[in-house]
């Protein structure tokens, strides 16, 4: 791929998650889209890269290992799941609510700074759940493309 072709993916890759993150602010001032019956959240994500390792953290506070999934498709890892809402019966009204729950999915592209589909690891990448955040190694390495895997956590 041409050094154009790569920068304009980037690029738009760049505006869809810009996109996802001013729509997720108008879900948190209490506006619901008109075309989605059911409103989708996005946790908060840190993505970081080591020298021979890519880090995804999420913050998914409040679910246990059987509430979310982790897929790899080429460049793309997918986190979602569904956090349930706690409730108590003798609540009679919220005077603030910024807890999200319900179904989230969250797309995290690998192909920013050396890293794509062709230099991942498929059957070296750990997730660990521990207190509240999901942790993501992807070890890098030289080699043919990844095909779609499921991951486990480890």
């Amino acid at each position: 791929m041409d050094d154009f072709k790569k920068d304009f993916i980037k690029d738009v890759r760049h505006i869809q998650e810009e996109m996802d993150l001013l729509f997720d602010h108008f879900y948190k001032m209490g506006h619901s889209p008109v075309l989605t019956s059911k409103r989708l959240w996005r946790p908060p994500t840190d993505v970081f890269e080591k020298e021979n390792e890519v880090i995804i953290l999420l913050e998914i506070a409040g679910m246990k290992q059987k509430d979310f999934s982790i897929t790899l498709s080429d460049d793309i890892l997918t986190v979602k799941g569904e956090r349930k809402e706690k409730t108590e019966p003798s609540i009679t009204g919220y005077r603030n609510k910024e807890i999200n729950f319900g179904m989230f999915e969250r797309n995290i592209y690998l192909s920013y700074g050396s890293v794509g589909p062709e230099n991942i690891d498929p059957d070296e990448i750990v997730a660990a759940y521990k207190e509240g955040f999901l942790e993501i190694t992807i070890k890098k390495r030289k080699g043919k493309k990844v095909k779609a895997k499921e991951i486990e956590e480890g």
